[in-house]
This record gives structure tokens, C-alpha cells and sequence, in this order.
């Protein structure tokens, strides 16, 4: 079962977050969905004697699932704005972001502008909301602030049945 999620939309922190959210007892998967359908994440990323999270970038678009889900949350926000020119300086598309940023407001959890990560002291609350039996560990979020890190696309290995299955389900939710 999945203890904790971050959710965001892409260019907000996801990255970062699931590197600190992983630790020696708890594992903070991110970007699943490449993966895996969001249907199949309590039991296929479950690992025993681990707190085990998600940090997604695109599980917003299945609101009604997210919602439902029993574990906690952190919804990252950052302008729009920055979003869109930051998916553009990378050459990924960006169309249904505005959208997502409207989804956003819907979960239920704790929201907070994605620059909270990197700051000591607001970092310890969003710590302290997921992993609710872990001690904050300051040093290493000193650490962690000063590392810059993004997925490596290129190398991104992507299940292609899983993802043609959810882009019908998007397509589907459209013609509804």
C-alpha cells in the first residue's frame, strides 16, 4: 500500500522530492505511471518493512483515484506560468498543464508552493506530514537542497501498453 504521495505538475520538485523522500526505511517512487497503471501501485511498489510514496507528475489527470486514496499527500504548486517555459526550454509539450494546475486545487492534502522543498524549515513540516513515524533529518536536507537534479529522459524507459492504456482512459474522459 502506498503510505505517502507528492503530487505535482512536471518542472515543480517531483524529481527532488522523491530523491529525499527516499531513505534507508522508506522508498519514494517517481513518475510510476511510465511504468505501471496507477491502479496497480499499492501492489506492485509495496515493499516489506518500508514506508513506501509516489512523486507524480501526471496521476492528477485520474483526480476521482487520487482522491480516493487512503495515503497522506503534498500537492506542489508553482506558477504556471514557470511551468510552461520551463517544459518549453526542454522541449517537452506542455498543453493540458493549465488544466492540471486546476486539478490540483481538488486534493485533498497539504498544499504548499514547490519552493517549500528546499527551505529547512518548511521542508520539516512537509516531512513531517509524510513520514509521520521518521525524524526529520536536517543535515541531510541541507545536503540535499544543494543538489540539482531532473529525470534523465533520454534513458527513460517507458511501458508502452501501460501508457496506451492511459491515454485511452484520457481520451475516453474527454468525450464524456
Amino acid at each position: 500500500m502506498i503510505d505517502f504521495m507528492v503530487v505535482g505538475l512536471p518542472r515543480s520538485g517531483t524529481t527532488w522530492a522523491s530523491a529525499w523522500l527516499t531513505t534507508d526505511t522508506s522508498l519514494c517512487w517517481h513518475d510510476p505511471l511510465y511504468q505501471m497503471h496507477y491502479m496497480d501501485w499499492d501492489e506492485r511498489l509495496a515493499r516489506p518493512g518500508k514506508s513506501v510514496g509516489v512523486s507524480c507528475t501526471g496521476v492528477w489527470r485520474w483526480i476521482d483515484w487520487l482522491c480516493r486514496h487512503p495515503a497522506r499527500k503534498v500537492i506542489l504548486h508553482r506558477d504556471i506560468g514557470e511551468v510552461m517555459l520551463s517544459m518549453a526550454q526542454i522541449g517537452l509539450p506542455h498543453s493540458d498543464l493549465e488544466h492540471g494546475a486546476t486539478l490540483l486545487e481538488q486534493i485533498d492534502g497539504l498544499h504548499v508552493p514547490f519552493s517549500d522543498l528546499f527551505d529547512l524549515e518548511r521542508g520539516k513540516l512537509i516531512w513531517e506530514f509524510l513520514m509521520t513515524d521518521k525524524p526529520y533529518n536536517v543535515d541531510r536536507h541541507k545536503l540535499m537542497i544543494d543538489i540539482e537534479m531532473q529525470p534523465k529522459f533520454s534513458g527513460l524507459t517507458v511501458n508502452k501498453d501501460v501508457t496506451r492504456k492511459l491515454v485511452a482512459e484520457i481520451m475516453d474522459a474527454c468525450n464524456e
